[in-house]
C-alpha cells in the first residue's frame, strides 16, 4: 500500500518573519499544521466532520530539524506523509523543499486519536489505514529524543493563556507552546540559528490557565542547548529541548 502524500506551496509572508527576514520556527510549524489538515480534508474528513467534535488527532511530539530557514517572499513546497499507525498512535513525517528541490527542513511527529466527548484515546480503525495508505501490518514507530525534566531554571516567564493561543479543539495550539518557550531565550541566544527542536506535549492547557515557562541553557562544543519546561501549578504540560548554533 502506498502512503498518501500531500504537498502545498507556501510563500513566506512578512508577518511570518523573524528579525532576520527569515521565516520563524512558529511559521514553519504553522505550515506543517496546515498541510496535515489539508490531508485530513483530502481523505474525506473535512471541516463538516471535524467541527462535529466526534474525534480529533492530538499532537504528542515534534522532532524538527532545520538546515535553512526560508527567506521573505521565497516559495517552498511543504510535504507530509504518514509513516505508521499502532493502536491509538500515528506517526508522520514532514519536509520543506526549496525551488531547487533541496530539503531545508525535516520533522517527525507522533499523534493520538481521541474521542473528544469522552476525552479518551480511540483505537485507529482499518478505515484510517486505508484512507491514509498505511499498511495494517506495519507498526514501527518513529524515534524521538528523550527529554529529561530540567533540575533548575536560568529564566522563567509566567503568563495567562489567551483566546488567541487556542486552536479549533479549544485547547492551546501546539505552536503556542513553542512561542512561549522562545520568550525564555536570552537575547544573546535568540539571534542564533535554532537548528533543532524536540518537544513533548504531556497535558493540555486552556484559556485563562496560568502557565509557567522555564528555560535552562548551557554551552556545548558547537551549539547552545536549551532545556525547557511548561507547567500549570503542579501539572507538567510540556518538556522541550532546543539546539542553537
Amino acid at each position: 500500500m502506498k502512503p498518501l502524500v500531500t504537498e502545498e506551496v507556501y510563500r513566506v509572508r512578512y508577518y511570518e518573519l523573524k528579525n532576520d527576514w527569515k521565516a520563524s520556527i512558529s511559521s514553519i510549524m504553522d505550515y506543517f499544521n496546515d498541510v496535515v489538515t489539508l490531508q485530513t480534508v483530502q481523505i474525506g474528513h473535512g471541516v463538516d466532520v471535524m467541527s462535529r467534535g466526534e474525534y480529533a488527532w492530538l499532537l504528542l511530539r515534534w522532532e524538527i530539524r532545520v538546515d535553512r530557514y526560508p527567506d521573505y517572499m521565497e516559495s517552498v513546497v511543504v510535504r507530509t506523509v504518514p509513516h505508521s499507525m499502532d493502536r491509538y498512535y500515528a506517526y508522520r513525517r514532514f519536509e520543506i523543499h526549496d525551488t531547487s528541490g533541496a530539503c531545508i527542513v525535516e520533522a517527525d511527529s507522533q499523534w493520538i486519536l481521541i474521542d473528544q466527548k469522552k476525552r479518551r484515546p480511540v483505537r485507529i480503525g482499518e478505515e484510517f489505514y486505508r484512507r491514509y495508505g498505511v499498511d495494517t501490518d506495519f507498526h514501527q514507530p518513529l524515534s524521538f529524543t528523550k527529554i529529561p525534566e530540567p533540575e533548575a531554571a536560568d529564566r522563567e516567564v509566567s503568563l495567562r493563556v489567551r483566546q488567541s493561543d487556542l486552536d479549533t479543539n479549544g485547547h492551546s495550539n501546539n505552536v503556542s507552546y513553542v512561542k512561549w518557550i522562545i520568550e525564555t531565550v536570552p537575547k544573546e541566544i535568540e539571534n542564533r540559528h535554532l537548528r533543532r527542536l524536540a518537544i513533548r506535549y504531556i497535558h493540555e492547557s486552556r484559556r485563562d490557565d496560568e502557565v509557567v515557562i522555564t528555560g535552562t541553557f548551557r554551552k556545548c562544543s558547537n551549539f547552545v542547548e536549551g532545556m525547557h519546561r511548561i507547567s500549570n501549578g503542579e501539572r507538567l504540560l510540556t518538556l522541550a529541548r532546543t539546539e542553537w548554533i
